[in-house]
């Protein structure tokens, strides 16, 4: 607990540094803050020794640092999609945003070695859901508006690369919004996926080893064992929680390539106006070729973004099969331990 709580108070003074310089402050006033930022969580974990608040802390640290870096990736991003402003400077966001990812993945860490005073199967049941629906959001938005900036710089750098980069940012704000749901489902998803093998790491030990200290939260589910007439309910009770974890993911990989059809009736619809004004205009041969090309050129959003979409929603749809196949074999690889020790 305490190397994860350090190592989360360097990101968030590595956060707020990098904040200071992308908004032109200088390098000293930022030091200054995240010196301040560091003596405060510090304070928290080793002065007031209550894990639960630490935690708090931390996490209202992050969830503040992530929403900064997230405003900073989408002022640019903004400007990009409505074609407001040319190639963004995107070397000096780099550092911001891998201390985003450096934040989400501790963050990660820090809800495996944390204790809880929750119910223990209400712990187990938590943790399996995966990281916070806000963290894993933010986290995204970053990602997404990321990906929105890299393609950008790479469209003005390499000129091979123009008509992937058109695709995604030349198609109004249905792909990126798309990658944005994309990210998060990824990172929900990752976050499921970590967690469950740790319980199943976890419950490997259990067979190994005779002794079993309890050292987290994971260590304390064996308890259970000691209800057997309760224990049939409680995994009930379990599987249930674990089916319904799954709800935001199949939501988000459903709602993928809704967004892509979205975008094709769009395009098509600003089509078929751009066509019924053309039919009633008096233009001559001469501008029929231009007007006609202006007409149709809306199908590049209803064609592109259903591209987008179904390629995305491939992969997410993917992760999600696996992530899930996971999960259900941690839980059942748990459900046999205890049963076998039960009947033992």
């Amino acid at each position: 607990m305490h190397i994860a709580g350090i190592v989360y108070q360097l990101l968030v003074a590595l956060v707020v540094i990098n904040l200071a310089l992308a908004f032109d402050y200088s390098f000293i006033i930022g030091l200054i803050l995240g010196v301040i930022g560091i003596a405060v969580l510090s304070g928290i974990q080793f002065g007031v020794q209550k894990p639960t608040l630490t935690v708090t802390a931390l996490s209202i640290a992050g969830f503040l640092m992530l929403v900064g870096i997230a405003l900073t990736f989408t002022g640019p991003t903004w400007q990009i999609i409505n074609q407001t402003a040319g190639s963004s400077n995107t070397s000096q966001l780099l550092p911001l945003l891998f201390s985003a990812i450096g934040l989400y993945a501790t963050t990660l860490w820090l809800s495996t070695v944390s204790a809880s005073k929750l119910d223990t199967l209400d712990w187990l049941a938590n943790f399996l859901a995966g990281p916070g629906l806000h963290i894993s959001l933010l986290t995204g938005l970053v990602l997404a508006t990321a990906a929105v900036l890299g393609l950008d710089w790479l469209g003005s750098t390499w000129e091979a690369s123009q008509t992937i980069t058109k695709r995604f940012l030349d198609r109004g704000i249905i792909p990126p919004v798309t990658m944005l749901l994309f990210f998060w489902g990824i990172l929900i998803l990752v976050g499921k996926w970590w967690n469950a093998v740790y319980v199943r790491n976890v419950v490997v030990k259990w067979q190994v080893q005779e002794s079993r200290q309890v050292e987290n939260n994971v260590d304390r589910v064996h308890s259970l064992i000691y209800q057997v007439d309760k224990l049939d309910d409680r995994l009930t009770y379990l599987w249930n929680r674990h089916e319904q974890s799954f709800l935001i993911p199949r939501y988000i990989s459903w709602a993928v390539p809704v967004l892509g059809f979205i975008g094709t009736v769009y395009g098509i619809s600003l089509a078929a106006d751009g066509i019924r004004s053309l039919i009633g205009s008096d233009s001559g041969l001469s501008g029929l070729s231009s007007e006609l090309g202006n007409a149709i050129a809306p199908l590049g959003i209803a064609f592109d973004t259903t591209l987008i979409a179904l390629t995305l929603s491939l992969f997410l749809t993917l992760l999600l099969a696996l992530v899930q196949r996971t999960e259900e074999r941690t839980l059942s690889t748990l459900e046999r331990q205890l049963r076998e020790e039960i009947g033992g």
